[in-house]
């Protein structure tokens, strides 16, 4: 199992490099391989379903601008990709963007 995250994580890291290259290609296998976790992050957050998926929608546009700022030394890309959900989660919370629905009370 150790081996096969390992193997994940350096596939994962690889597509990071290459869409910072600016390989198109490469942010379909990133969003493939992190949706999941980073929809999870955002619905947590924001408790909606609808509120998570444009806040999901914002970190991918966010890592196409940003691709070329990651680097392998200073973090893991599942660590830089969901610190992007959880800010864009909180933001869209303190702006005013999420519904109220979405808000927990």
């Amino acid at each position: 199992m150790r081996a096969a995250s390992t193997e994940a994580r350096e596939r994962l890291k690889a597509a990071m490099l290459r869409l910072a290259a600016g390989e198109r290609a490469a942010l379909e296998d990133i969003y493939r391989a992190t949706s999941a976790k980073l929809f999870g992050i955002c619905y947590r957050i924001l408790g909606d379903e609808k509120e998570a998926e444009d806040a999901l929608q914002d970190v991918y546009l966010t890592l196409w601008r940003r691709a070329d700022r990651f680097d392998p030394a200073r973090a893991s890309p599942i660590s830089w990709l969901a610190n992007f959900a959880r800010n864009s989660a909180i933001d869209r919370l303190r702006s005013g963007k999420a519904r109220r629905s979405a808000v927990p009370e």
